[in-house]
């Protein structure tokens, strides 16, 4: 929620006017707004001072991430969760979990997003996410819990209009979670791994076993099996990262979904129009070539981290990508990599 965190006395005055007829942990179900309340949508994350006033946040959320019809807007949507507005005040903020417990989006800690939560306990033994769970089954619900103080979270199930992937929207829940280690996927080891890519051949079968596997985590119910492999993915000297040889993923949208090696870039939208030394304007030929034609080789240059001095020119690569279709959707992800070569290479 909020260092505001709302008190028990506020809470039970609170509940005592509006009638909820609620304990006070009870974790049922809530009315309706009355007439002259706050409704969905008339509620900022800078606005909530209180639990109806969270409730009000949380369902004009739902309401509002619903009612989205453009695709690309939906893929923004990380980044907008993470920044001061609407959806976010200072440690006011929305988290979107999947039905198996991973966090998916959070509006605070991109860490986050590489842990599952279902067995979170509070400073009082409290299940705090499963009991979100619970309240969002019922139609949505409070949740009591005590992080350094007592404090109230309101969650409520939300359905994404585009792949019809079922979600718990929460609000109010800010419990410090840097202790729960990330979900990593323990995946078959591939026929090529990181470091024996060495080559365009071997290149070529650590990109489509990459490929493969990313895109039966799209495909598993609900998604739940994207943030253990996206962070296998990115284990270092791992099957599927070493040194210099590491995987991205761009959605179908245009948003970096995934990169190994530069993970600020995570959530934000793929500059198409980056040009390497040379002028060769490498995102757009490589990442759009794949979309295109379903796979795209391209020689540029780009940094090496191995290599000091060349961050203006940059150092001869060799890259790699695939596409894949999107489910619902006519849009194609992407996902790549490559393999930093010698000036004479192919």
């Amino acid at each position: 929620m909020i260092d505001r965190a709302v008190s028990r006395r506020a809470f039970l005055k609170t509940v005592s006017v509006a009638t909820l007829g609620i304990g006070v942990a009870a974790c049922q179900p809530i009315p309706p707004l009355s007439d002259g309340e706050a409704g969905p949508g008339k509620v900022t994350a800078a606005q909530v001072t209180d639990p109806e006033s969270l409730r009000a946040f949380v369902l004009g959320a739902k309401t509002h991430f619903e009612a989205i019809t453009d695709a690309n807007e939906a893929v923004k949507l990380r980044a907008r969760l993470k920044t001061e507005g609407d959806w976010k005040s200072g440690s006011t903020f929305l988290i979107f979990f999947l039905s198996n417990g991973d966090v998916f989006m959070h509006g605070n800690e991109r860490e986050a997003e590489d842990k599952n939560l279902l067995g979170v306990e509070d400073e009082r033994g409290t299940r705090v996410v499963e009991e979100l769970f619970a309240a969002a089954a019922r139609g949505g619900g409070f949740v009591e819990y005590y992080d350094e103080g007592l404090k109230t979270a309101y969650a409520v199930e939300f359905s994404d209009p585009f792949t019809a992937r079922r979600f718990v929207l929460v609000g109010g829940y800010s419990q410090d979670v840097s202790h729960v280690p990330v979900t990593i996927a323990d995946l078959p080891r591939p026929s090529v791994t990181a470091s024996e890519v060495v080559d365009r051949e071997t290149l070529i079968a650590f990109v489509e076993e990459a490929g493969r596997i990313y895109t039966e985590a799209v495909l598993t119910e609900g998604g739940s099996a994207l943030a253990g492999v996206r962070n296998a993915f990115r284990v270092e000297g791992g099957d599927w990262k070493s040194d210099s040889i590491y995987l991205y993923v761009v959605s179908g949208g245009g948003i970096t979904v995934f990169h190994g090696s530069e993970p600020f870039r995570e959530g934000k939208p793929t500059d198409m129009t980056r040009t390497d030394s040379q002028g060769v304007r490498f995102a757009e030929e490589l990442i759009g070539g794949a979309r295109r034609e379903g796979r795209k080789f391209l020689r540029y240059h780009y940094d090496n981290p191995a290599i000091e001095g060349d961050e203006e020119t940059g150092s001869p690569k060799l890259g790699y990508a695939v596409s894949y279709q999107l489910p619902n959707s006519d849009q194609k992800g992407v996902i790549g990599s490559g393999i930093y070569i010698d000036e004479d290479d192919e």
